[in-house]
């Protein structure tokens, strides 16, 4: 689902800005972009986002800026110790060229603790989210109603088939016999032959589609019940549609009448357009 949120904060002489943008998709990713020295604050930032987002690519901006003129670099010396030691065993090399790695050099504030920093962090992310959840809540109203839409319109159909069916099935039977009684001509049929009742009965169930139609039928109700419920229900009307696309296929496969056939490309696309839209869901 798509959504997204801003937020600031300061304290002292430090000030963030979060940033926070998502878009579809099925699993839950979290990108995080933040200067290289505060890095490590990355899993406490990918653990706030879990909180508030169960389901798309999430990505988040946390931008920093230090109000004191009298920032200097300093030289992490314990990060850098690792990286001489990682170099040695590789066989040596240009010692100076470690000073260019990811968190050797920072440049921060000696007036701010690290604390304060992720102390703000904390704050602007967590706004920000809330910002993010507020907009995904708001598409997630409309998403709502056009699927509903899409879901009483599968219903029509399906009605006019389960409707439909009886008289199909007795179309479909008598022309059977018929086709049964111009083949033996005339003869009578003998019901104790095996391998002609067995024909007969594979024969008699590929036409019959009510089993489809009425597992169709249950899968609906389920997708409209799982719409009611609170919380993230995306992967359930997923499986859902699955199991809806399935039977509308088997039913397309089986059905020899029309009218059913015609409703069945209806049915396809009632479900193919509730797939879109469910993989905004979360």
């Amino acid at each position: 689902m798509t959504g997204y949120g801003r937020a600031e904060k300061a304290a002292r002489s430090v000030g963030v800005e979060a940033e926070v943008r998502s878009v579809n998709g099925r699993h839950l990713s979290v990108r995080c972009r933040m200067p290289s020295e505060w890095m490590r604050l990355e899993p406490r930032v990918e653990s706030l986002v879990r909180r508030s987002v169960g389901r798309g690519a999430v990505d988040v901006v946390v931008r920093l800026r230090f109000a004191s003129e009298t920032r200097k670099p300093q030289i992490d010396e314990v990060v850098l110790e690792v990286y001489q030691r990682a170099l040695d065993r590789m066989g040596g090399g240009d010692a100076s060229n470690l000073l260019r790695l990811p968190g050797v050099i920072t440049v921060g504030d000696p007036s701010v603790s690290a604390r304060t920093v992720e102390r703000v962090v904390r704050g602007a992310l967590e706004d920000a989210l809330a910002d993010l959840v507020a907009s995904r809540e708001a598409e997630g109203v409309r998403l709502s109603a056009a699927i509903r839409r899409e879901l009483d319109a599968l219903r029509r159909h399906l009605g006019v088939v389960t409707r439909r069916l009886p008289k199909a099935l007795a179309q479909q039977q008598a022309a059977l016999r018929r086709r049964l009684e111009a083949l033996l001509d005339g003869a009578p049929v003998d019901t104790h032959d095996p391998t002609l009742m067995r024909e007969l009965a594979a024969l008699a169930d590929r036409i019959d589609v009510t089993e489809e139609v009425d597992r169709l039928a249950s899968h609906v109700e389920a997708f409209g019940r799982s719409l009611e419920q609170k919380g993230p229900v995306g992967r359930e009307l997923d499986f859902l549609l699955q199991e809806m696309g399935r039977e509308v296929n088997t039913l397309g496969a089986k059905a020899v009448d029309a009218d059913i056939s015609e409703r069945v490309v209806r049915l396809k696309g009632c479900v193919e357009r509730l797939r879109e839209q469910v993989a905004n869901i979360e």
